[in-house]
């Protein structure tokens, strides 16, 4: 079948899995800021590996990383050298970092430098470039109003993609700034689109633009539940997403079937959304809201040779006579993939990386956690 399609992702900060929500000290936000300002360039190259491998190895052939915790240039080069070192397809979203005031400018002049030098960094792998942006609220202010937009404005003259945070309690208010200043289009991801009402919905979809949903993300941290059914009634393009170690290890199958069980709990409906739909969301429907459809999300002459083998002889699974759908959306998990292919490289196979030693990427993961957090204390 087609590689899963991850339309949003934080894994730079994968060795920080398990940390989550055990105390007051430990909610997410709080703590990723604070051991985020403790990586060093390397943290960033070991945790966007140690993510990637993960997300190889279940069956992930493509993300989009939206490295927020770029302080320095290095920072984000050597996250970018994880993610060309584990084969995986990725989108690397240059944002800026937690502590990164509004008013405080994005060095958008090293993105185009990046840009420009992609041959050289990339040696041929299928990583490529976008904008992590910080859409502001119509309160803002004139000066960061005006930072953000020119922001926008540079890398959309790269010819770059962009993708955005639609989220939390401020999350109609960025959609209604987008609106009222026209600046959606089909190169703009909305991620989360929290609160985003009918006709909100219906704005993004006569701009074009996409929104990526990241269900268990969004329950997880209290943003509500994720209806699926109320994005894809109106919006077109919609994928799904990890969204990094706040929801534990990179599993899409987990998902899809919590996106699925939701609706049809929330809807009372068990045939409120099909299995096919919510699968089509992680193959194809991903591929489209990233503008890679072209490429990837289905296997037919032309695309490229991303794709995956899952075992249905497991204890897990079935034997479905022709539909699979609902067995892969209701029972697989990342061990029933067997073979995982990026660019017509065999990645994974049996369950083990094939191009990488995984004991050295964990131990290096950590590693790094350990430091991270003794600086972070000190």
């Amino acid at each position: 079948m087609p590689g899963l399609v991850d339309t949003h992702t934080h894994i730079w900060l994968s060795q920080m899995r398990g940390l989550f929500g055990r105390s007051a000290e430990t909610r997410y936000f709080p703590l990723v800021e604070r051991l985020g300002a403790a990586y060093r360039a390397e943290d960033m190259r070991i945790g966007t590996l140690f993510g990637a491998a993960g997300a190889l190895q279940a069956g992930i052939t493509t993300t989009l990383e939206y490295c927020d915790n770029i302080r320095m240039p290095q920072d984000a080069e050597a996250a970018l050298a994880g993610l060309v070192e584990s084969g995986i397809r990725a989108r690397f979203l240059y944002a800026g970092h937690d502590r990164l005031a509004p008013s405080e400018p994005l060095d958008i002049d090293h993105l185009a430098r990046l840009h420009d030098s992609r041959a050289d960094w990339a040696k041929g792998a299928p990583v490529e470039l976008g904008l992590g942006w910080r859409t502001p609220t119509a309160d803002a202010g004139e000066a960061v109003t005006a930072l953000a937009v020119e922001e926008l404005a540079r890398v959309r003259a790269l010819g770059l993609p962009v993708s955005t945070h639609i989220s939390g309690d401020r999350g109609p208010d960025q959609l209604a700034f987008l609106i009222e200043r026209g600046l959606m289009g089909r190169d703009m991801l909305l991620v989360h689109a929290t609160g985003a009402d009918a006709g909100a919905l219906a704005a993004v979809e006569n701009a074009g633009a996409a929104i990526a949903l990241t269900p268990i993300t969004e329950h997880r941290i209290g943003f509500g539940l994720t209806m699926l059914g109320h994005y894809t009634g109106t919006a077109s393009r919609v994928g799904l997403g990890i969204d990094g170690a706040l929801g534990g290890a990179p599993d899409m199958f987990a998902v899809m079937r919590n996106a699925h069980m939701v609706q049809t709990a929330a809807s009372g409906d068990e045939l409120a959304i099909l299995p096919r739909e919510v699968l089509r969301l992680a193959t194809m429907g991903g591929a489209e809201a990233i503008g890679m459809s072209d490429r990837i999300g289905s296997l037919e002459p032309g695309k490229r040779a991303d794709m995956i083998l899952i075992d249905p002889s497991a204890l897990n699974m079935g034997f479905p006579a022709t539909d699979p759908s609902a067995l892969l959306v209701y029972s697989a998990k990342p061990a029933n993939v067997r073979m995982t292919m990026v660019e017509g490289r065999i990645l994974q196979r049996g369950g083990r990386l094939t191009m990488l030693d995984e004991r050295a990427v964990v131990d290096a993961a950590q590693a790094s956690i350990e430091g991270v957090m003794e600086r972070a204390e000190n």
